[in-house]
C-alpha cells in the first residue's frame, strides 16, 4: 500500500508538470454535457437564491481571472447554503453517475472549498483565459461546471473547452441548468470575457473516482495560492 501510494505521488507529480507544458493525455479528453440536471423546481429555487444574495460574493481581481465568487467554506454558512443541501447529495451524485456512467464518481472531501463553490461574472471584461487546472487528488478530477445564470447577449455559452485541442462550444439557450463535465487539469477551458450589460453565475463542482488528496507539500501549498486567488480564502 505504502509503495503504491509512492507511486502515484510521483504520477501526479508528472501529470501536473505535464499538463502545465501543454501536454495532455489523449485518454482523459472525453467530456459530458449533462441537460437539465437539476429538477426545475430545485432550479428555479437555486436560480433565485443567487439573484437575491448577489451581494455576499466576494470580488477578487488578479492577473489569472477576473469575477467575484464564494468558496464552499463559506457558501455553507451563508444564506445561500440550500445550494449545497440541493446539490452536494447523493441525490445529484446518482444522477451524475447515472448519466456518465461513472459509478464510482465520488464528490471530493467536504476539507476541499472547491468541492462545490460559486463564481459569478458581471462586470465588462470578467471572464479567465484558456488554461488547465492543477490537481492535488491521486487520481483523475473531474471538473463540473453547473450553469445558473446565463444572461448574455452572444449566441454561445460564455464556458468554453478544448478536448483534443478543438475548441469547442456551447447554445446559451440550452445553457441554464446543464452541467458539463471535463478533466480539469488535461483539458483546457475558459469563460470568455463579459460585454456590458451581461450576467453569469454558475457552481462549480469537483468529483474524484477515489478523491484521496496527496501529501505532496509544494501541490498543496500552491492550491492553497489557487483559492486564495479565486475565493479570498488558502483553506484547501
Amino acid at each position: 500500500m505504502i509503495f503504491s501510494n509512492i507511486s502515484k505521488e510521483f504520477a501526479l507529480i508528472k501529470r501536473n508538470i505535464q499538463s502545465r507544458r501543454g501536454h495532455f493525455r489523449s485518454d482523459k479528453q472525453h467530456y459530458f454535457v449533462l441537460h437539465d440536471i437539476l429538477p426545475e423546481k430545485d432550479f428555479q429555487h437555486i436560480r433565485e437564491l443567487v439573484l437575491k444574495n448577489k451581494t455576499l460574493f466576494l470580488r477578487n481581481d488578479s492577473s489569472v481571472r477576473q469575477g467575484s465568487s464564494m468558496g464552499g467554506h463559506e457558501l455553507r454558512k451563508s444564506p445561500l447554503s440550500q445550494i449545497s443541501d440541493i446539490i452536494d447529495s447523493p441525490e445529484f451524485l446518482e444522477k451524475v453517475q447515472s448519466k456518465t456512467g461513472i459509478d464510482n464518481l465520488q464528490f471530493v472531501t467536504e476539507l476541499d472549498t472547491n468541492r462545490l463553490s460559486l463564481l459569478y461574472y458581471k462586470d465588462e471584461g470578467d471572464g479567465i483565459d484558456w488554461h488547465v487546472d492543477g490537481t492535488i487528488y491521486l487520481e483523475d478530477p473531474w471538473a463540473g461546471i453547473l450553469t445558473i445564470v446565463e444572461d448574455i447577449k452572444e449566441s454561445e455559452a460564455k464556458l468554453e473547452i478544448k478536448p483534443n485541442g478543438k475548441p469547442t462550444t456551447f447554445p446559451v439557450d440550452k445553457m441554464e441548468n446543464t452541467l458539463v463535465l471535463f478533466q480539469g487539469d488535461q483539458v483546457q477551458h475558459r469563460a470568455r470575457t463579459m460585454l456590458k450589460d451581461e450576467k453569469r453565475i454558475v457552481v462549480s463542482l469537483l468529483f474524484s473516482p477515489n478523491p484521496t488528496r496527496t501529501k505532496n507539500p509544494v501541490l498543496r501549498l500552491y492550491q492553497a495560492w489557487v483559492n486564495y486567488i479565486f475565493y479570498g480564502n488558502p483553506r484547501a
